[in-house]
């Protein structure tokens, strides 16, 4: 996915209009905001700080004015491709690899931001424009920057990887452009595949968060004049009026994981009524919240005691310029006593030391593009001790590189004394649930009702409510539809894929005229049924086209088609998806299937084919690959595809578990065994795996490895009395054994 180096943080402040734009929409604010010099006087201040910040430089005509890059016939080799910066007629071109992996020249249309990196833009066919691969880092030389490098490192990206430059995944009208242009509207054809993108103003101005022209609405920075000491509290608390979230909900719009539902959004618009969020799951985020993927502040934020408190994204950064309020921990000492918490007494560290900074135990950065460091905006309390428990990052290591999150927790506890009689952490638990640990569904339904929890964590936690088909979790999944919370209700439906489609349908009707049209789409995406409601099924075929440029989109709504029999079109759109988006394996292995259920067995063979020509290592094409060689009584010649399959997804029970039933049929049980295993370490307590295991080890006369996982199962599954009885047998031929 393409990185957004410069996000929109609070408010802009000006509105600039470039000419050059690939099609450009006329804007009826007033004279100074259409970049002209006579700034209003009531808005110089804000327009000054504008002019210097990230977001003035979130989109520029490459020009001698903007380009940081050396262009003066400078070559680089990276990951074996040799690439060419140089200028002709006035212009700044590059001569790299296209699409097919022959060298080409491409001008250099737009520079993407300026700081601690700069990247570039090119047109390509229809109206389509990448982001290129090869960055200009700008930071002092004296810091390892005035270089051109590869943002993937040194990985190589071919060109069947859906990371390469020229594929959708790095397309600027549908992946970056609403959140570094203005007033933009993608315009996307879905049936020429064309693009004709338009915006108000190329980079971020005012109309970005406000949204009235004179820029009085909402949005002025809130007050924070309300925060004040009081009596003997350590820490300032809100005394002023009731705090607006218009605030976070502007700057969540491009400081957020999200999928647009709307083309273009607006100021003035709710959130979910313009964007799907994403909820604090892997693979975007470790399970105890911390970011994995590029997140965009907004999920951590919302998981912060400071967002619980009410502090505002403007309450540390200056809206217009960007910049901090403040430095140092004196940022931090606003709202925090600092002859409290700037003290060896707090952070055990030597004063002025770099341990004693708030933000790095607080706020640790997480490197993104090979030099981008962003700091984590959840303001955790350093726990080394997770780490141990959900392999998530931890402050004190990374900081003391040679120390072990053991000693890390160890020495807290040596500085704190032993934390005892503290609940779980949601990470623990959340974790549990994704390693399927005993135990978890217990701890899972607690948390979901936790109101000491932040509410994006306890969404997240009903969203894998799922994990556990019962009665009970169906009553849990009612209190979430119902709930006043609106992520919570989003996290509710996204657990519902256990139910059967009528009951499924009756909980979720009401939903079809929630007031959030996010909650409304997932909610007839739930149900699936295309005579549910006009209202929710033109607002999803709306959100859909927003993602129809790339591979996902069509094969989602091909699901859709495909849910309520209009085979037909689903057909079209499986093959158009492979047609726009070639090395997207999904759209092949769907519509394989889809032949084959309507008995095409050729067909299915035909497609998958096709699939493992462009991508001969993907794991589902050659798990597809396999299944279609055992219907067609080739099973001996399924082997290989299926070992492929699980050394490239080897967190895939399902095809271990396949694998393994192939080998023990050829009569190959220790290499069934060896499978198995591997499975059962990487994907834990997995019921069908350890069954498999339990059979095989008990074949082969193997007793005590056969009851070691007879009795786990029966932790799995208590009360099964099949496995009691298994139990008992192995007991007595392990005794007689012995």
């Amino acid at each position: 996915m393409i990185s957004h180096n410069f996000k929109i943080i609070c408010i802009a402040a000006i509105l600039l209009l470039f000419t050059t734009a690939v099609m450009v929409v006329p804007y009826s604010g007033n004279s100074w905001a259409r970049g002209q010099t006579n700034a209003s006087p009531a808005h110089t201040e804000q327009w000054q700080k504008w002019e210097k910040s990230h977001h003035q430089k979130s989109m520029l005509v490459a020009n001698t004015d903007n380009i940081l890059g050396n262009f003066d016939d400078a070559e680089i080799t990276i990951n074996g491709i040799r690439t060419e910066f140089f200028k002709k007629s006035g212009s700044y071109w590059v001569r790299t690899e296209d699409v097919i992996g022959i060298p080409k020249e491409f001008e250099i249309e737009y520079a993407f931001g300026f700081e601690p990196l700069q990247q570039y833009l090119v047109k390509t066919e229809n109206g389509k424009y990448q982001v290129l691969p090869f960055s200009w880092d700008s930071r002092d030389a004296e810091r390892g920057g005035q270089r051109w490098f590869h943002i993937y490192g040194d990985d190589h990206i071919a060109v069947n990887d859906r990371l390469h430059w020229t594929g959708p995944l790095q397309n600027w009208n549908g992946m970056c452009a609403d959140c570094h242009s203005t007033g933009l509207k993608r315009n996307y054809n879905t049936e020429t595949d064309q693009f004709k993108t338009s915006w108000q103003s190329a980079n971020v101005s005012c109309a970005s968060c406000h949204s009235k022209d004179d820029y009085s609405d909402f949005n002025t920075p809130s007050d924070d004049s309300g925060w004040e000491f009081i009596e003997a509290s350590k820490s300032a608390l809100w005394s002023g009026k009731p705090r607006p979230s218009a605030e976070i909900e502007v700057c969540a719009a491009c400081h957020s994981r999200r999928a647009p539902i709307t083309d273009g959004f607006r100021a003035d618009a709710k959130f979910l009524d313009q964007f799907m969020p994403t909820l604090i799951q892997p693979p975007e985020y470790f399970p105890d919240g911390q970011v994995k993927g590029e997140d965009y502040v907004w999920g951590s934020f919302l998981q912060s005691k400071m967002y619980s408190k009410g502090v505002l994204c403007s309450d540390c950064h200056d809206p217009h310029s960007l910049e901090l309020k403040a430095s140092g921990n004196a940022l931090c000492g606003q709202c925090h006593l600092p002859t409290h918490f700037d003290t060896p007494d707090h952070h055990n560290h030597k004063i002025g030391s770099t341990g004693a900074q708030c933000v790095n135990c607080h706020m640790p950065e997480t490197t993104f593009m090979q030099i981008d460091a962003r700091n984590d905006h959840s303001f955790r309390i350093p726990r080394p001790d997770l780490n141990q428990k959900t392999a998530s990052p931890d402050a004190c290591t990374s900081c003391h590189a040679t120390m072990t999150s053991q000693q890390a927790s160890q020495t807290i506890e040596n500085w704190y004394g032993e934390n005892t009689g503290t609940p779980a952490h949601y990470g623990e638990i959340l974790n549990d649930v994704l390693m399927n640990e005993i135990g978890a569904e217990e701890n899972l339904k607690r948390l979901i009702y936790d109101q000491d929890m932040p509410v994006i964590i306890r969404a997240s936690a009903f969203s894998l409510l799922g994990h556990y088909p019962n009665e009970d979790t169906l009553s849990h999944v009612r209190a979430g539809l119902n709930s006043q919370e609106p992520l919570i209700r989003l996290g509710a439906i996204r657990s519902t894929g256990f139910l059967p489609p009528a009951q499924r349908e009756t909980l979720l009707s009401p939903l079809l005229d929630d007031e959030y049209k996010a909650i409304r789409i997932e909610a007839f995406n739930g149900i699936g049924n295309a005579d549910a409601a006009d209202k929710a099924k033109n607002e999803y075929l709306e959100a859909a086209e927003q993602s129809m440029w790339r591979g996902e989109g069509r094969y989602n709504l091909a699901l859709f088609h495909q849910r309520n029999g209009e085979i037909e079109e689903a057909t079209k759109l499986y093959l158009s998806a492979q047609k726009i988006d070639p090395y997207f394996s999904a759209s092949y292995v769907n519509l394989a299937d889809l032949f084959r259920a309507q008995g095409n067995e050729n067909m299915n063979g035909q497609i998958v084919d096709r699939g493992l020509s462009l991508m001969p290592d993907d794991p589902a094409l050659n798990f597809s690959k396999a299944l279609h060689l055992v219907r067609t009584q080739r099973a001996g010649e399924a082997l290989p595809y299926l070992d492929q399959a699980v050394r490239y997804a080897p967190d895939n029970t399902r095809y271990a578990y396949v694998y393994a039933v192939a080998l023990k049929d050829l009569g190959e049980d220790d290499k069934a065994i060896s499978v198995l295993k591997n499975a059962n370490r990487v994907t834990k307590n997995n019921p069908d795996i350890i069954f498999l295991l339990l059979d095989l080890n008990r074949a082969k006369g193997d007793w005590k490895e056969a009851l070691k996982y007879a009795e786990n199962l029966s932790k799995l599954l208590p009360g099964n009395p099949t496995i009691s009885r298994v139990i008992t047998d192995l007991k007595q031929k392990v005794g007689n054994f012995n």
